[in-house]
C-alpha cells in the first residue's frame, strides 16, 4: 500500500520583516526550523548592546489601557528566557489597573543567570475617563527619569511633595524607547478621551527624542485564522487592517507595528509564540539604538527638562 505524503507549511520571519512560505514534506522540519529561528533570535539578543557608556541596559517603558496585556507581554519575554512559562508581574482580567506601582523588571537568562541588555517599565494601565488609571502627567515624569522603581501611583489622592522622586534623573534614569501595547480586539471601540491621552504622550516623546512602537496583543483572538495558525499573522487581512487603524490612531509607521500573542494561561512553551515574541523584542532593542545614536552625534546626553512634576498623584516641588 502506497503511503501518502502530508505536505506541512511553515512561515519564516526574516530580519527584514518579510514573510517567506515554505513548504515541507517532512513533519520534522518544520520544528527544527522553527527552532534555528528562534536560537538565532534569542543569541542576536543576549548579544546587544548599548553604543554609550552611560546605559547598559535600555528602559523600555510599556504602556496601554488595562487589560492591554503590557505586564502579560513582559512575562511572555521572562518565559522564553526561563525556558517554561512564568508570571511575574501581575496581570489580570479585572476591570482596574493591577499594576499600581511603577516597577522596573529585569530579565535573567535561565542558563548563565546574566542580566540580559535590556529593563522593562511597568506601570498602572490607562483608563478613558479623567478619573481612574494613571494620568498622562505622571507617564510624562516616568519618561523623563522622576519616578524611581517601586513608586506607588495614587490618582485619587494629590500629594504635595514626592520625597522619593529622582531630582536630577541620569540618562540611565530615563526611559530609552516606549512602547504602546494595545489590544487588538478593541481598537475599534477606543474612547476619545484615550485617544487624546495616547496623542499627548505621543507629542511628548517625539519631543524628547524617544523611539515608539507599538504591541498589537491577542492577535489570537482577534482573527479565527490566526487563532487556527499563529504563523498567518502576516497574512491576515483583518489583522493587517488592524495595523493600519493602530498607525493612524497612535501615529507610528505601520513597521514599528508588531503583532504578539502572550501568554497567559500556558503551562508549556509554544515556539511560534516564542518567535513572535522574540521579533517583536529585537525590534524594540533596534529601535532604542536610535535615541543612543543622536546622544552620540550631539556628543553629549540629553539634560533633563526643569524639575516640574506637574501629575496628580506625584508633585515635586522646586525648591
Amino acid at each position: 500500500m502506497k503511503i501518502k505524503k502530508q505536505t506541512k507549511y511553515f512561515i519564516t520571519i526574516e530580519k527584514s520583516n518579510t514573510v517567506h512560505v515554505t513548504s515541507f514534506v517532512s513533519t520534522t522540519v518544520p520544528h527544527l526550523v522553527m527552532s534555528r529561528v528562534r536560537t538565532e533570535l534569542i543569541e542576536d539578543i543576549k548579544k546587544y548592546t548599548t553604543k554609550t557608556d552611560d546605559v547598559e541596559q535600555p528602559r523600555i517603558l510599556l504602556i496601554g489601557q488595562i487589560k492591554a496585556g503590557k505586564s502579560s507581554f513582559f512575562n511572555s519575554v521572562n518565559s522564553v528566557f526561563k525556558g517554561y512559562p512564568i508570571f511575574q508581574a501581575t496581570a489580570c482580567e479585572k476591570e482596574t489597573s493591577m499594576s499600581k506601582y511603577c516597577r522596573t523588571y529585569a530579565v535573567y537568562d535561565s542558563k548563565s543567570g546574566k542580566t540580559l541588555p535590556f529593563t522593562f517599565c511597568d506601570i498602572m494601565g490607562l483608563e478613558p475617563y479623567s478619573v481612574g488609571g494613571i494620568h498622562v502627567k505622571d507617564i510624562i515624569n516616568v519618561i523623563r527619569g522622576y519616578i524611581p522603581d517601586n513608586y506607588k501611583f495614587n490618582p485619587m489622592e494629590a500629594k504635595e511633595v514626592c520625597k522619593t522622586c529622582t531630582e536630577q534623573p541620569s540618562l540611565a534614569d530615563k526611559v530609552h524607547c516606549i512602547v504602546y501595547v494595545i489590544d487588538a480586539s478593541v481598537v475599534n471601540l477606543l474612547e476619545k478621551e484615550l485617544q487624546n491621552k495616547f496623542d499627548e504622550i505621543h507629542e511628548e516623546a517625539h519631543r524628547l527624542g524617544i523611539p515608539q512602537l507599538v504591541l498589537l496583543a491577542k492577535v489570537d483572538l482577534t482573527c479565527n485564522i490566526v487563532k487556527d495558525d499563529l504563523t498567518k499573522v502576516y497574512q491576515s487581512r483583518y489583522i493587517h487592517e488592524k495595523v493600519i487603524k493602530v498607525s493612524q490612531m497612535v501615529g507610528v509607521p505601520v513597521s514599528c507595528i508588531l503583532p504578539v500573542k502572550n501568554y497567559w494561561w500556558e503551562t508549556e512553551l509554544d515556539m511560534k509564540v516564542d518567535i513572535l515574541t522574540l521579533k517583536a523584542l529585537q525590534q524594540i532593542l533596534r529601535q532604542s539604538e536610535a535615541f543612543f545614536d543622536e546622544i552620540k552625534q550631539r556628543g553629549k546626553s540629553r539634560e533633563a527638562p526643569p524639575l516640574t512634576c506637574e501629575g496628580i498623584s506625584c508633585r515635586l516641588s522646586n525648591s
